[in-house]
């Protein structure tokens, strides 16, 4: 991952809901919205911007997307609970977020809290093609075409199985590859967007193997 810059917005926590209700009557959400705090805003970001990718903690490790996935900013309010047309470049907000298809497990994690906070394990939104994934060269491409063709073999999707983590990296540890380095190997498979996160521990192969 490189180009910090390129990191739209970062959620430190999930507001609670004493805090919400005193700044604002929008309030009462649908399942797939909430109000979060929201770190500095390296850039000025205007309402119903819109992500595809999940970062988590400092070093901005990769845990959905891009794929089937999406956040759109609805609302941003300031600590007095002014409601402002874009979050202003260099300002913490509170910002309403809405996910579609539904809030991903990572950001259900995320602690509620009272105010604005440090948080090592924060959740970062990006856009795809405003980022630079670890694209490997053109031999590793090569290498992981041969291998996601193996774990398309391995694991169709329409097999009433549903496909885990832990499967796929056993699936590469059976090449005699380490754990951690089978690890690497399927996160790099999500960076290229052959395999994407579904509902909760569940992950899917593209449809196309290119």
């Amino acid at each position: 991952m490189s180009g910090k810059g390129a990191i739209a917005l970062t959620i430190q926590g999930k507001v609670k809901q004493k805090v919400i209700k005193k700044l604002t009557e929008d309030y009462s959400l649908p399942k797939n919205q909430r109000w979060f705090f929201i770190d500095y805003a390296v850039a000025e970001i205007p309402i119903y911007s819109k992500f595809d990718v999940l970062l988590e903690g400092e070093n901005k490790k990769l845990i959905l997307g891009p794929g089937p996935f999406s956040v759109k900013l609805l609302a941003c309010l300031d600590q007095f609970g002014n409601r402002l047309p874009s979050i202003p470049e260099g300002f913490k907000t509170i910002c309403k977020l809405e996910f579609h298809p539904e809030i991903p497990v990572a950001v259900k994690k995320i602690s509620f809290l009272d105010e604005w906070d440090y948080n090592p394990n924060a959740i970062s939104l990006a856009n795809h093609k405003d980022i630079e994934l670890a694209v490997p060269d053109v031999v590793l491409l090569d290498f992981y075409n041969i291998i996601f063709v193996q774990l398309k073999t391995t694991f169709p999707n329409k097999a009433r199985r549903p496909i885990y983590k832990k499967d796929l990296v056993d699936f590469l540890k059976s090449f005699k590859t380490q754990s951690k380095s089978a690890s690497q190997i399927l996160d790099t498979l999500m960076q290229l967007g052959k395999v994407t996160k579904k509902d909760g521990n569940k992950l899917e192969l593209a449809e196309i193997e290119g």
